[in-house]
């Protein structure tokens, strides 16, 4: 009998399956001992079959029994290492898993406080498997679950690192997902505790951020990335993520496992720090209110968010904490693009900024001056002593002697001199008369064309602007603004992410005091789509245009570079048919889909 075929394992009846994966099926079962439905997780042939992967499932089982946490799936049972099937029973958890709720959701990534309060589940699971020197080694979304009660639960301890052992064997590849791994977990190194904080701090990253921190076209390249530590800083990809869980995010994850938080707790206290500056006050209960309604909880916690974060920049500034102040207010303009006290005080500090800069390089101009200019007073002084001798030393000594040793003003960045001619047959006293006048250099201040400060605010916001063709710069949100002459140019947003289409647009600059906002939202690359069937039909894609069978066509993504679609693929005498995809962005999906003939039988 086969594994899919089998109704009962040891006293467990099989109900239905509710998961798969590369290393067991997770099975709904009915305990008719103890008369209650459990979850009862049966590990694959080829993995029950391995006499050390036996071994080691049965450490972990006996560790994972031991720890009883609200976050943390209750295992009940374990089979032991003698028999056939080798499985797990644990609490069955009604809901879904993070990964479906992050997939399922139509905008775009989770406010910083819904992702902290997530997180802190998370971090409070984590804290109470390390005390008891469990480390899960596995933490993604797929092993996160949420509960119809609105609670956080951690599951898969170890299994992921016993599927490891068996892959090397067979092929020499860790299994798993590498997106979530920390760089010692890769090069397989000793793990500890905080390997889970590493990968806890991706997946804070993922959810406030709304993307994957190491990225690329295949596993090799996320590999070579997290190696590297090479990732986004998070407020630079979004500034909404606001400065304090940005900072629990980059300490999470620090390449050197020295430099990361010492234990989940540490990271939960900084959250729950976090949390209360906005006036969350109640963690658990504001978790179960935004599993209720994610959007209208967003929503509503907005307002006091953006109050919050400003009050926070303004005590920054008034602290002289420039970088923390800023990091405030991008986080007020990200939310609400139009808050005039936030653009006041971005281009307050902008100013300030420049004010400072200008009064260096005034400082170094004017040390210059002085300096050109006591060099000369002291040349004039000398010649005045000699009388008669100044016609001779006129054309020769003082003129040399100011051309060699005084520092031009323009080259100082102060503008260009004019230049004064003192006559050859100017006697000591003329000299005099023009010492003060003629021969320290006169300064031409040029009238400088009119600019405006311009703030750009790009959706999503990796990428490079370049301006006129010339300068270029990467959008970080501390680098977001530059001052640019009344008239018209030419700005291209340029992705970093090869998902997205590059966007050009032509702005006009006229004259003004406050901050010019020029905002642009970056389209997602079309996913396209191939379905292949057993005749041509018409492929009706929900929510967007469709196409034909047997050919490519492209479907348009607005907010979301994945979606989860349903497709109806009907033709004439043949029945319809209807599937889920998930499709993505820049991305082909090939789907095999015949069409039985009408009248026909219903395939098995």
């Amino acid at each position: 009998m086969t594994m899919e075929n089998k109704k009962r394992v040891g006293r467990y009846d099989l109900l239905d399956e509710i998961g798969r994966g590369g290393m067991a099926v997770v099975y709904r079962a009915w305990d008719s001992s103890l008369n209650r439905e459990v979850a009862l997780k049966l590990l694959h042939p080829h993995l029950a079959s391995h006499k050390e992967a036996r071994i080691r499932f049965q450490r972990e089982a006996h560790a994972v029994a031991r720890l009883h946490h609200r976050h943390i799936v209750e295992v009940y049972d374990y089979s032991g290492q003698e028999g056939d099937d080798i499985y797990i029973i644990m609490e069955l958890i009604e809901g879904t898993t993070l990964r479906k709720f992050l997939a399922d959701r139509p905008r775009g990534p989770l406010s910083a406080e819904a992702a902290a309060l997530i997180a802190l589940q998370i971090f409070d699971a984590l804290a109470a498997a390390h005390e008891q020197n469990v480390v899960h080694r596995d933490v993604k979304p797929e092993n996160i679950l949420i509960g119809t009660d609105g609670n956080i639960r951690l599951s898969d301890f170890g299994i992921a690192h016993l599927a490891g052992l068996d892959q090397m064997t067979v092929t020499g590849q860790i299994l798993g997902s590498p997106a979530y791994m920390s760089p010692e977990h890769i090069e397989l190194a000793e793990l500890d505790a905080r390997a889970d904080i590493f990968s806890a701090g991706t997946l804070l990253y993922e959810m406030a951020v709304g993307s994957l921190p190491f990225h690329g076209s295949n596993p090799h390249q996320i590999i070579k990335r997290i190696i590297e530590g090479y990732y986004d800083q998070p407020l630079g990809v979004n500034p909404s993520v606001g400065h304090h869980v940005a900072a629990v995010i980059v300490r999470c994850m620090q390449h050197d496992p020295d430099s990361r938080y010492e234990t989940a707790g540490m990271a939960e206290s900084d959250l729950n720090a976090a949390l209360e500056k906005m006036g969350i006050t109640s963690p658990r209960k504001e978790l179960v209110r935004f599993f209720e309604d994610p959007d209208g909880w967003e929503e509503e916690k907005r307002e006091t968010v953006v109050l919050r974060t400003l009050a926070l920049g303004q005590a920054a500034r008034k602290g002289n904490r420039l970088p923390e102040a800023m990091d405030h207010f991008n986080r007020v303009l990200a939310l609400e693009p139009g808050n005039e006290k936030a653009l006041d005080a971005v281009a307050g500090l902008s100013r300030r900024r420049r004010l400072h800069r200008a009064l260096e390089r005034a400082s170094i101009g004017l040390a210059v001056i002085v300096t050109a200019s006591a060099i000369i007073w002291a040349i004039i002084s000398n010649t005045g002593t000699q009388g008669s001798e100044i016609s001779s030393l006129n054309d020769g000594f003082v003129q040399n002697t100011v051309a060699k040793k005084a520092v031009s003003p323009a080259d100082a960045g102060l503008g260009k001199p004019t230049t004064t001619i003192i006559p050859e047959d100017a006697g000591a006293k003329d000299v005099a008369s023009k010492k003060s006048s003629q021969l320290v250099p006169m300064i031409k201040h040029p009238f400088p064309k009119a600019r405006r400060n311009v703030v750009f605010t790009p959706r999503p916001m990796s990428v490079t602007i370049e301006i006129d063709g010339a300068e270029r710069f990467v959008f970080k949100a501390k680098d977001r603004s530059r001052m640019l002459t009344l008239g018209k140019h030419i700005v291209k947003f340029i992705p970093r992410d090869n998902r997205l289409l590059p966007a050009t647009r032509e702005i006009v600059v006229n004259k003004g005091d406050e901050p010019m906002p020029v905002r642009v939202r970056l389209k997602w690359r079309p996913a396209r789509m191939h379905i292949k069937s057993n005749v041509n039909a018409r492929v009706i894609v929900e929510g967007h245009s469709g196409g034909k069978t047997n050919t490519f066509f492209d479907i348009p993504l607005d907010n979301n570079p994945n979606e989860r679609v349903k497709i109806v693929v009907s033709a004439g005498g043949y029945r319809t048919q209807t599937k889920q995809v998930t499709i993505a962005a820049g991305e082909t999906v090939d789907i095999t889909l015949n069409l039985p003939e009408e009248g026909s039988a219903a395939p098995p």
